[in-house]
């Protein structure tokens, strides 16, 4: 299945997970806003990554913008940051997103930077569940 993986990226993580996405599952990859509506036609599966800064995610307001050209694929979500899963503010996040579209896409929440003292928490092993999700539609 012929996927794309569009970000956005402040402080490099995203960026990062988005290359490893791209190598390990054969995907293209666009920054938020170089890829054009008429584009999605051409993926099965579209995955919206960005970071999350205390209850605010800007692919929350993409994902919303695209959503009429990608609602009838696979949508998975990927949300970055320093909080963990569990935390109030990822929480907020992800409730965040409206629910029409929160209930037909895929969401994870995976490990962010902060700083130089979280930065050794980027790593390709938090994207196996992706990995794993991916390979099996």
């Amino acid at each position: 299945m012929k996927t794309a993986v569009i970000y956005k990226s402040f402080l490099g993580s995203t960026g990062k997970y988005a290359e490893w996405l791209s190598e390990e599952i054969n995907a293209d990859v666009f920054r938020f806003g170089q890829i054009k509506k008429d584009q999605f036609d051409n993926y099965d599966i579209v995955i919206i990554s960005s970071g999350t800064y205390i209850g605010w995610m800007p692919l929350k307001g993409y994902l919303k913008k695209v959503w009429q050209y990608i609602k009838d694929k696979n949508v998975v979500v990927v949300a970055v940051g320093a909080a963990s899963e569990d935390d109030e503010w990822s929480i907020k996040s992800y409730e965040r997103i409206p629910i029409d579209i929160r209930s037909k896409i895929k969401y994870f929440k995976i490990p962010g930077k902060l700083g130089k003292q979280t930065a050794k928490d980027i790593k390709k092993e938090n994207l196996e569940p992706i990995f794993k999700y991916v390979r099996s539609l």
